[in-house]
């Protein structure tokens, strides 16, 4: 078979997933009325997704002039990815683990706390859940700091830090491994639960209660990471704050946030700003509006939204990237 049968093939295949997927459960006739193909066609490709356990039969359903007609539905568990994330959650080191289907369902989620992190604290629970579920294909890590060329070269947890976190994981379990930084997958989150639209900016800000600030930039439709994906080290803003020796009390932390608020509207003039931080005060947007005094400043003053909820938007933001390395459509 050519390389261009096989493309056309290959195409004519994802038409048939895409539309499973929406739709759950159909017949050979209303796949071919979905994407366009000829009943033969469709007949053919259902085979061979059949073949491989991608598409299962359904029901037989019966139509209006008697005949029965079998129907399909997509196998969501045919690959699996494994999200792999951590941060402070309730004052405590967590580390969350959740296999995601082709749906996007979590059907499985642990957490654990965690000290000491190193790159292997992970290796006996990824071989559990590779042992329970062998069709995960892919493994998401969601950290707070940033892989550069398979070196951690910015983290929370010092063990970490020169370390390769994919190269250890990929190496030891033989499947792509994607790190993505803590705020910029929440940030990605955010925007995705909530239908940001691509010309919108979103600055997400995360204020941990022990650690420095990060900070996520939603732009033109996907999170800006810079040259090297170290965009948003804000802990390196030159506001004099040697966070080695800070005490993170609240009146110290609101004029930080007040300061890095005010560099975001200089910068990016953005859509809407998202707190996080379990101890940000409720009063903190009337503060920052109190803050800004000149004309120009209230002018450029978005929508301030506080959430000490930063689990559920990074969790999708790692979902979302998780599924980009399984979903072949």
């Amino acid at each position: 078979m050519s390389k261009k049968v096989n493309l056309i093939k290959e195409i004519n295949l994802n038409k048939v997933r895409s539309a499973l997927l929406d739709v759950e459960t159909a017949t050979k006739s209303q796949l071919a009325e979905f994407t366009g193909l000829s009943v033969v066609t469709v007949n053919s490709l259902i085979n061979t997704l059949m073949d491989t356990g991608e598409v299962l039969p359904d029901l037989v359903l019966h139509s209006a002039s008697g005949r029965p007609a079998a129907s399909f539905r997509y196998n969501s568990t045919f690959r699996l990815a494994l999200m792999i994330y951590m941060h402070e959650y309730y004052g405590q080191d967590t580390v969350f683990y959740g296999v995601v289907n082709l749906r996007g369902e979590v059907i499985q989620r642990t957490q654990h706390a965690i000290s000491n992190v190193n790159v292997d604290s992970f290796d006996n629970h990824i071989e559990n859940l590779l042992a329970q579920f062998p069709a995960i294909k892919a493994i998401c890590f969601g950290i707070p700091g940033a892989e550069v060329n398979q070196k951690i070269v910015i983290s929370d947890y010092e063990e970490m830090r020169e370390q390769s976190l994919s190269g250890h994981v990929s190496a030891k379990f033989h499947l792509p491994v994607l790190i993505e930084n803590d705020i910029n997958a929440a940030v990605m989150g955010y925007c995705h639960l909530n239908q940001i639209r691509s010309d919108e900016c979103v600055i997400g800000l995360y204020f941990p209660d022990k650690y420095p600030p990060g900070a996520g930039i939603y732009l033109n439709g996907k999170v800006y990471k810079g040259r090297n994906g170290l965009a948003g080290e804000i802990k390196y803003f030159p506001f004099g704050v040697h966070w080695e020796s800070f005490n993170y009390n609240s009146e110290e932390m609101e004029d930080v946030m007040f300061k890095t608020i005010k560099a975001f509207l200089c910068m990016y003039n953005p859509d809407r700003i998202v707190l996080y931080g379990a101890n940000i005060r409720h009063r903190i947007t009337e503060i920052i509006h109190e803050r800004c005094l000149l004309p120009l400043e209230k002018m450029m003053l978005p929508e301030i939204i506080t959430s000490a909820d930063l689990n559920t938007d990074f969790e999708a933001g790692i979902k979302h990237s998780a599924l980009s390395m399984i979903d072949t459509r």
